[in-house]
């Protein structure tokens, strides 16, 4: 995009008066935003920094899943189990603690509580007017036209363009006896105020790994059922989180749930969970708090998409082309909403780049396919572009090398005690193009970062050798595993340099 953005620098002095034409009343906005999440948000201040007047329609509070019951209070929660577990196994590295340690839950929510808060204070109704010039209205829109809203019995007119950013939702369970039972989601498990003595989690993906960890380092007694973890990642991570599950205590079940009921037939007990294994034998599983993450869908809502042509995609998103618009020309989708990858940094830049697309000459590519992600857990897992799987059916098996090293053999894991994890990088042989990585470690999600500039400025896996790295960091490592491919580069170069090492020397230059 950086083509582009040199193109917004040079029109600037030009849209920056374009405000002045539009309507000076509070139905006329050059963008409309629908959805007040990380890609609306992006959206409607991407609008503002040009010069243009913005809107975000929101349905419930600004900050989207992010920031109420996703980023922003897991990673809380992560943290503080974090640290509860630092105390339990402090023991370990010569730290002797008197006592037992107690975890109050209701300070941990209101922990995370208050961290929400604190982030919301920046994208609240008014931080958005005062700082960004941003106007909000709270409540559910229909889109009548290509350019008009209704909300309320009030007409609303985009004057450039609708950006569609309603998110995502947790997916309906399918589990037989659901509505028998209280359960929890990642919508309002961050409420509870009491430690769960024991506690089941459906779901092997990263939101039930991560708060599988959390909820067993606090000190619930977790069983998690899932076929396989993190499915979607390189086969060693399935496997080395599985250990590391193991060693903390986490149960894990293979399998899938089948069906659950009260334990004692009232709605408030505690559950038993009917589970089918591997081998089709059944388990039945117990415990007196239930977490079903299970996934997410896309959230289309009833805007009125069908009156104006815009059809939903196979994985129940809005159908947009390359560039984010749909079917309607002037009506864009960024983020969940549109069943691509659901994470927020892309929901974010799939915003900024709807906007510009709306507003600007010219179009930006809105769809990514080297999306950086990261599961929280601990170690953290990591991964962007392509498995080796993968590059092996695109490219052949014979022209895929695969750069690996385990954590435990860096000296920086050395020194923190981490045992678990490896750096993998998949790349081309034949001129080490990187393809894809995978890490796990405790800062993979930081360490990705490098991986992620490397492909995206077209630097080689042999490239990384000569760019210094501060030791010790785990991020010395993919140094020190491209000074491999460095030297092999070198050594079938060795014959043409001692030539020319000869013919210099010949004329006195060397």
């Amino acid at each position: 995009m950086g083509y582009f953005y040199f193109l917004h620098l040079l029109i600037f002095t030009m849209v920056s008066d374009i405000s002045s034409f539009s309507p000076s009343t509070k139905s006329h906005f050059d963008l409309v935003v629908i959805g007040g999440g990380s890609a609306g948000l992006t959206a409607a201040d991407f609008a503002t920094k040009f010069g243009f007047t913005s809107v975000i329609i929101e349905r419930d509070r600004i900050g989207g899943d992010c920031t109420w019951s996703g980023c922003v209070p897991s990673k809380t929660l992560l943290s503080i189990a974090k640290k509860a577990h630092a105390v339990r196994t402090a023991e370990r590295y010569g730290i002797r603690l008197n006592g037992e340690m107690e975890v109050d839950m209701g300070a941990v929510r209101e922990r995370i509580r208050q961290t929400v808060r604190t982030i919301y204070e920046n994208e609240s109704p008014d931080a958005l007017k005062e700082k960004a010039g941003i106007d909000t209205i709270i409540g559910e829109p229909k889109i009548l036209s290509p350019n008009t809203l209704s909300i309320g019995g009030k007409v609303i007119t985009a004057l450039k363009g609708i950006v569609i950013c309603t998110g995502a939702a947790p997916a309906p369970p399918d589990l037989e006896g659901i509505d028998s039972v209280e359960y929890l989601t990642n919508e309002n498990v961050f409420d509870i105020d009491v430690l769960p003595k024991k506690m089941t989690i459906v779901g092997g993906g990263p939101i039930g790994c991560e708060m599988a960890q959390a909820f067993s380092r606090l000190g619930s007694d977790v069983t998690l059922v899932a076929l396989k973890l993190l499915p979607t990642e390189e086969p060693e991570v399935s496997t080395s989180l599985e250990e590391v599950f193991k060693k903390e205590g986490i149960s894990i079940v293979k399998g899938r749930a089948k069906s659950v009921s009260p334990k004692s037939g009232d709605p408030s007990s505690p559950h038993a969970l009917m589970c089918v294994l591997e081998d089709k034998s059944e388990i039945s599983v117990e415990g007196d708090a239930l977490l079903l993450a299970v996934g997410r869908r896309p959230r289309a809502g009833q805007m009125g998409l069908d009156a104006l042509g815009i059809q939903l995609n196979e994985k129940g998103g809005i159908a947009t082309d390359g560039n984010l618009m749909t079917a309607c020309r002037g009506v864009y989708a960024a983020g969940d909403c549109t069943g691509d990858r659901q994470f927020t940094h892309y929901a974010g830049y799939q915003g900024a780049v709807a906007a510009r697309n709306a507003l600007l000459p010219l179009n930006s590519p809105g769809i990514l396919s080297e999306v950086p992600a990261c599961t929280f857990t601990a170690p953290e897992i990591s991964s962007v572009g392509i498995s080796e799987a993968q590059a092996k059916n695109m490219h052949g098996g014979d022209k895929i090398g695969v750069a690996m090293k385990n954590i435990k053999d860096t000296d920086r894991a050395q020194c923190e005690g981490e045992e678990d994890g490896f750096i993998k990088i998949i790349y081309l042989k034949k001129n080490n193009k990187i393809l894809g990585a995978s890490i796990m470690a405790g800062p993979a999600g930081e360490m990705i970062s490098e991986i992620s500039v490397a492909m995206a400025g077209g630097i080689p896996l042999d490239g990384l050798a000569p760019i210094m790295h501060s030791y010790p960091t785990y991020s010395f490592d993919i140094q020190f595993i491209a000074t491999k491919y460095y030297y092999d580069k070198l050594l079938k170069l060795k014959p043409i340099l001692t030539v020319l090492g000869k013919i210099l020397s010949f004329f006195g230059i060397r």
